[in-house]
């Protein structure tokens, strides 16, 4: 059962960054401008953020296992129809298309772990399918840039697609093994009831604020992180960026660990020195290789501990179904990550890194005043 839940989430967010490190490619295959790379990465996120409200209750009728073998059939396709893509349209149509089945897997997948026989599982199970966004999320930045760059844009792709139906065959001989638990649906509640209810319940609304602004700056970063490492001084090629994204891998260790420091903990007092620890990263980005490195280790560490935090927040929903809040939580977490995206690439364009940093550093600002706000409104 954990394979099959690692598989799963990994082979799902393999899908999400493929176009981060390959902006050398972009640019001599498409004529691609670093704004239009930024578009090209913001396409997958939105949309990601357009389908995950309503994740759960397109899959409602479906058995988890059958669910997510049908959405890695989709993300196979999709994965042979960029390979074959001969436009920068062609590839954000289906770049927009995997964000639209993307959310369908996860959420079959978060079904399984809902049907955990106690919580001691359930823990367990949670453990390896964050684990797998760790994964997934580094080698969809790593491999694609590799595999383009050894095989071609055609043959790096249809690679892709063929890791994708190795996934997809070990989850059907996972489901054969053993009977997978199901989490029972309950009634559908009306969709705008439950919108209201969530956005009555504070520990919720921060969730969505903070959860956004996450995303916001780690896709605003990697998708600079990219084109700056293209740029003078690096000239960087498309395989050697993305070895840079393996320096994320060591925060799994972390992940897996972090609900023994969070034990019978709140989770406010944790935000303060995770988010310290995530601009003392980025202060760390000189004009070195090795600055670099050590500020992406640092930062993807920070980033994905503070995912943690926001996902025990969502975990605790009161008022809403969890299923529900989590499709809302990650409606607003792609919605950041797919407008960070955009706003980098073109403040990186016209103002270089620090012009990068001023963005992220004003998206925390109002972040930091709206949950002030939010939680003063609360007391009152």
């Amino acid at each position: 059962m954990r394979l099959l839940i690692l598989t799963a989430s990994t082979s799902a967010f393999f899908n999400l960054y493929q176009l981060q490190a390959l902006y050398p490619w972009l640019a001599a295959r498409f004529e691609a401008t670093l704004t239009q790379a930024g578009l090209l990465n913001m396409a997958t996120l939105f949309g990601m953020m357009l389908t995950a409200p309503l994740a759960s209750r397109l899959t409602r009728r479906l058995a988890p296992a059958r669910a997510m073998l049908a959405g890695l059939a989709v993300l196979i396709m999709l994965n042979a129809l960029l390979a074959a893509s001969a436009s920068l349209s062609m590839v954000w149509l289906v770049r927009l298309a995997q964000g639209v089945v993307l959310p369908c897997v996860l959420t079959s997948c978060v079904a399984l772990l809902a049907g955990a026989e106690s919580e001691r599982q359930r823990a367990v199970w949670v453990g390896y399918f964050v684990a797998g966004t760790v994964l997934g999320s580094t080698l969809s930045r790593f491999y694609p840039a590799w595999a383009v760059e050894l095989l071609g844009w055609a043959g790096g792709f249809v690679s892709a697609a063929g890791l994708l139906a190795l996934a997809w065959w070990v989850i059907v001989w996972q489901s054969k093994r053993r009977s997978l638990p199901i989490a029972r649906p309950t009634a559908a509640q009306p969709f705008t009831a439950l919108l209201k209810a969530a956005f009555t319940e504070r520990g919720l609304t921060v969730a969505f604020c903070i959860g956004f602004t996450l995303l916001f700056t780690q896709s605003a970063v990697f998708t600079v992180l990219g084109l700056r490492l293209a740029e003078a001084p690096f000239h960087q090629s498309a395989a050697q960026i993305g070895l840079v994204y393996l320096m994320s891998l060591p925060a799994i260790a972390a992940v897996i660990a972090s609900p023994k420091l969070y034990r019978n903990r709140r989770e406010a007092p944790f935000f303060l020195p995770f988010i310290g620890l995530l601009w003392a990263s980025l202060a760390l980005a000189k004009p070195s290789y090795a600055s670099i490195l050590a500020s992406v280790a640092g930062f993807s560490l920070a980033t994905y501990l503070l995912q943690t935090l926001t996902t025990r927040l969502v975990s605790k929903a009161e008022r809403v179904p969890a299923a529900f809040a989590s499709g809302l939580y990650l409606s607003f977490y792609y919605a950041g990550g797919a407008l960070g995206a955009v706003l980098a690439a073109a403040c990186f364009s016209r103002w270089g890194w620090a012009g990068t940093l001023w963005l992220i550093a004003s998206a925390h600002l109002a972040a930091a005043l709206l949950v002030l706000r939010l939680c003063r409104r609360t007391r009152a």
